[in-house]
Parts: C-alpha cells; structure tokens; sequence
C-alpha cells in the first residue's frame, strides 16, 4: 500500500503530474477539488462545503487502509494545497498520513514549486478548467491565487517537513522548466530508488 501526496501552490500542476503517475502505478488519483466540488454544486464554496469534504476524504482513508485485501487499488495520490503556516493544515496532514502509517503504507510527500507568474499561465491550462468548475471564473480563481500567495506560506521551509512528518519519504521539484510527464517520471523513479 501506498500514500502519495502532491502539494504545493494552487495552479503549480499538482492535478496533471498526479494523473501522469497514476498511470505509472497501481494507485488512483484523489485531487482535492474531487470532493470539494461534491458538495459545491450544493452548498456553493461554503463552511459546510469544506467540513464535508474533509470528512469524506478521512472517511476514505479510513476505508482504504482498513480494506487492503479488498481494494482495486494499492495506492492513492492525493493532491492539496497546504498553507505551512496554518497548524490546522498541519494537523490534517498528520491525521491523513497516520491512517497510512499506521497501516503500513509507504508514505511519499511531494512538493511541487514554481514562480507565481508559471502558475498564473498554468491557471488557465484547458484541462485544469475542465476538471474544476471553480477555476473556470478566471478572474476569481486568479485573485483567489494571488491572495492565497500573499496570505499564506504554501511551499515549506528548508528541513521543516522532514521534522515535523518523519516517517515520510520528502522530495520537493522545481517543475517551472518541466512538463507534467517529465514530473512525473522523475518522481516515480524517486519512489522506485527510496523503496530499495
């Protein structure tokens, strides 16, 4: 069994590398707007909306590492942003992982980075837009982007996610110069080498 999460900044192409490694391992793709976007068809982008999705993502976690025999799948890549700055964020990250941990999956944490300016570009990217109905409003979802960047700190410090989440394998990518494909072989080949 395996959990790998892909995080990093809104638009820096978490969505398109995770689907470039789902087809590269026995896992399934969970990007966050999946079960965000659940709930705002009904609630619109609401508190409830956010509560509901959390709770249906532990919920499958839960199901998932409690159902290896049974499961169609050995993994899930889950795509997020995290604000490093926020204990709160800190705190889901723990509670996901120890599921997993607990359940002795390997855990794989990925960071992905880029400029704001690449990700301002990848914003209006067509499958990005067809797989989030949220994103399609070009002028919310850019200044929900550049707010989020000023507010938040959403890559981490140096050493800081290897201290706080030890029992996870930690890279972080640069994927300014890179397309989702190169991403992905890239950790994938990392995966490979941190199993041997």
């Amino acid at each position: 069994m395996e959990f790998i999460i892909l995080t990093g900044p809104q638009a820096v192409g978490k969505m398109t590398v995770g689907i470039e490694i789902e087809k590269k391992r026995d896992a399934k793709l969970l990007f966050n707007h999946q079960t965000i976007d659940l709930f705002a068809n009904f609630l619109d982008y609401t508190k409830d909306t956010f509560r509901l999705s959390e709770m249906i993502r532990k919920e499958l976690f839960k199901a998932f590492t409690e159902n290896k025999a049974t499961n169609k799948v050995k993994g899930i890549i889950f795509t997020v942003v995290i604000a490093f700055d926020l204990e709160e964020d800190w705190q889901a990250l723990k509670e996901w992982i120890g599921l997993f941990h607990k359940a002795d999956a390997n855990l794989y944490f990925v960071e992905l980075e880029t400029s704001v300016e690449e990700r301002l570009l990848r914003n209006t990217n067509a499958d990005r837009l067809e797989a989030k109905p949220s994103k399609r409003n070009l002028v919310f979802s850019e200044h929900d982007l550049l707010t989020t960047h000023a507010r938040h700190r959403l890559n981490s410090r140096e050493g800081e996610v290897e201290k706080r989440l030890p029992m996870v394998h930690y890279m972080r990518i640069d994927s300014t110069d890179l397309s989702a494909v190169e991403t992905a072989e890239y950790i994938v080949k990392w995966m490979e080498e941190v199993k041997k």
